[in-house]
């Protein structure tokens, strides 16, 4: 099952979305990023060289490539609907197709930092104006590297420790409550595991929409808290060499306030929380014992529900 829309074959692909005008200037939407040598006054981010923004003029002086540089790099791409691309080392370039009235991931980032969250989250170093219907969003990289990477240098005290540390940020962000169901900011969130087939609009992922689905399901739908409802290994960050133990979040595209049953079923349901299968033949691992943890922790589940009305079997943790 799909969590995001698939876009027409005709359509520009959203890994293009990045070009380059020269070694050192990019065009990402609108924009121009400009990246020279040494700290520059004004620059919006350092690493080894200082990154700058500034709005595209009308016309190049010369025509655009697929970027062909060692700082610029495509690391990540789900489905044809976003693409993430690193640039440097301490930050990244995320673009996604907009689903009309959806809470834009800027906007749940700065609420989730307001919470002054136990773990780390990305900073926004910059939101783009929307182009051509994608959102161009950059961010400071957590430092790290996602805990799919490290999963075959784990041992199992570590690996026990990571799906402890998530427990909790699970009760953590547990404790963020409201009586509004969906975005932060009240619009939409674009959760796929609660609608029948594929959006033929924004209003599908409505709050409304998806309050009615939560309570045919048997979800308590009066106390509703935030939850990330993506946590798999790719959207958590461990330290390169585990020490203290620390993780950081990211991805928040689907987060929002849902009913408290869905942390839980989230994780019994969702294939694509699984571990990679190049780091391991036991995909489900991950999402098994966090979910077990979770139901020892007092979490209540749907999945049998969620089964007979969407007429999947999902690979079940």
């Amino acid at each position: 099952m799909a969590r995001t829309r698939r876009r027409k074959h005709d359509e520009d692909l959203i890994n293009e979305s990045v070009r380059q005008i020269d070694s050192s200037n990019w065009l990402i939407g609108v924009l121009v990023l400009y990246r020279s040598p040494g700290l520059v006054e004004g620059a919006l981010w350092h690493d080894e060289a200082s990154c700058s923004l500034t709005h595209a003029p009308i016309l190049f002086p010369s025509a655009t490539t697929p970027p062909d540089s060692p700082y610029i790099k495509l690391v990540h791409q789900s489905d044809s609907t976003s693409a993430v691309w690193s640039i440097g080392s301490n930050a990244f370039c995320k673009v996604s197709y907009i689903i009309e009235g959806t809470t834009p991931e800027a906007v749940t980032l700065s609420f989730v930092r307001d919470q002054q969250p136990s773990f780390e989250t990305p900073i926004v170093l910059y939101r783009a104006p929307d182009y051509h219907k994608r959102s161009y969003l950059f961010l400071r990289r957590i430092p790290g590297r996602t805990l799919d990477d490290a999963w075959p240098s784990l041992n199992q005290f570590w690996r026990r420790h990571y799906v402890n540390a998530v427990v909790n940020i699970c009760k953590e962000m547990a404790e963020w409550k409201s009586v509004e169901f969906g975005g932060v900011d009240g619009q939409n969130i674009p959760e796929c595991y609660l609608i029948k087939g594929v959006p033929q609009s924004s209003r599908a992922f409505s709050p409304a929409i998806l309050k009615n689905r939560c309570e045919a399901l048997g979800m308590d739908c009066w106390n509703l808290v935030f939850n990330h409802a993506d946590l798999g290994p790719t959207n958590i960050i461990v330290e390169n060499e585990p020490c203290s133990g620390k993780v950081g979040i990211i991805d928040f595209e689907i987060a929002g306030l849902l009913p408290h049953a869905w942390i839980r079923t989230k994780f019994r349901l969702s294939v694509e929380m699984d571990l990679s299968s190049s780091v391991t033949n036991d995909y489900a691992w991950w999402r098994r014992e966090v979910q077990n943890a979770l139901g020892a922790s007092g979490f209540d589940e749907v999945r049998a529900a969620w089964e007979k009305w969407s007429g999947f079997q999902l690979r079940q943790a």
